[in-house]
């Protein structure tokens, strides 16, 4: 979805509608929750494995011992420009796999 697409759809709400929490789930992870920020990514953003999960640029990266040309290998997860919400529920998580 464009922000351009959610903005009209959003344009289209009751101010009733509008006061309502703006929550997520996740069918694949078993979560849900209140989404609290929309973030803006200023770089490129990577995962490289790390537990628990976290996003890097290529600045922290080549700080951790990363080459270019490990990074340039890598996926983009979330591209510079891009605004994207994070889904964390750290007390669902760990609640799954404790049990």
């Amino acid at each position: 979805m464009k922000l351009k697409e959610l903005k009209t759809w959003l344009n289209k709400l009751s101010d009733e509608e509008l006061e309502k929490e703006l929550l997520y789930n996740s069918l694949d992870y078993g979560i849900s929750g209140t989404v609290t920020e929309v973030n803006h990514s200023d770089d490129d953003l990577y995962y490289v494995g790390d537990e628990p999960i976290l996003l890097h640029n290529r600045e922290e990266l080549l700080k951790r011992g990363f080459t270019e040309k490990q990074i340039a290998e890598l996926d983009v997860e979330i591209p510079e420009g891009c605004y994207y919400i994070e889904l964390s529920n750290e007390y669902s998580i760990i609640e799954r796999f404790i049990s």
